[in-house]
This record gives structure tokens, C-alpha cells and sequence, in this order.
């Protein structure tokens, strides 16, 4: 089955196409295994695609909040960066948040707000040891 050779080499954008091109096909599947192996790759694909989607406006966050500061715009960048944050949260990607708290972390220290700097980066330093990223922990101290 091609979707699974997709779905194994991790070809997401091929698998989703294919899903969406061939439609509901359980029905001419001609095991009882076979539609059910089909809806399971399928739901995974469909899952990957939304977590894709949701990783791109996550990171799109993140920019944006490093573009307003870089114009000055800093009720922007204050607003982007928490909405990165909020967002990686409630996603569970643990590496995106720990890089919004280290820009953030950068942004209030180039404020001169110390108390949001320290906040940040020690919140940064959390999320990546919790990752289990060492060597950036010990960069950050």
C-alpha cells in the first residue's frame, strides 16, 4: 500500500495528498484488515497535517513577535511572544517554548526589564532540561 510507505518514510505532504485524492476506498479493500490499516494510517496522516499546520503558526508567532521588537513596536512583541509561548504550552512542543522564553528572554534585557529577563531565561532553561538539551542549559547560565 502506498500510503504506508509514506506514512513509514515519514512523507507526509505525499500521504496527505493521496488521502484526500483517493477518498473512502475501505469498502473495496478486499480484507477485513485492510480498511482498518487504511482508516489507522489515515488518521495518522490527518493528525500530522494538523500538527504541522499548528507548528507553523506557532513559529510564526515567535517571528512576528521578533519582528515587532526589531521595529520597536514592543506591546506587539510583549503580546506575540506570550501568544508563542501560550501556544507551545498548550501543544506540548517543548522546544518551541523554550526558544520563545530565550527570545523573550532577550528582548526584556535589551528593554532593561530585569525581572521579565530573569523570568524568561530561567523559565528557558527549565523547558530545555526538561527536553533533555544540556548543553544549552549550561549556555544560558
Amino acid at each position: 500500500m502506498k500510503l504506508e510507505v509514506f506514512v513509514l518514510c515519514q512523507q507526509w505532504r505525499d500521504a496527505i495528498d493521496m488521502v484526500r485524492k483517493v477518498g473512502n476506498v475501505r469498502r473495496l479493500l478486499p480484507s477485513t484488515f485492510a480498511p482498518v490499516r487504511f482508516t489507522f494510517l489515515e488518521a495518522l496522516t490527518y493528525l500530522k497535517a494538523a500538527q504541522s499546520a499548528s507548528g507553523w503558526k506557532r513559529r510564526q508567532m515567535i517571528k512576528q513577535a521578533e519582528l515587532a521588537a526589531l521595529r520597536g513596536k514592543n506591546e506587539n512583541a510583549e503580546e506575540s511572544f506570550n501568544a508563542g509561548i501560550a501556544s507551545s504550552r498548550r501543544s506540548g512542543f517543548l522546544q518551541d517554548r523554550a526558544l520563545a522564553h530565550e527570545l523573550a528572554s532577550a528582548y526584556f534585557k535589551s528593554q532593561g526589564d530585569d525581572y521579565w529577563t530573569n523570568y524568561h531565561i530561567e523559565c528557558s532553561r527549565a523547558c530545555y532540561h526538561e527536553w533533555g538539551c544540556s548543553v544549552k542549559v549550561e549556555q544560558l547560565k
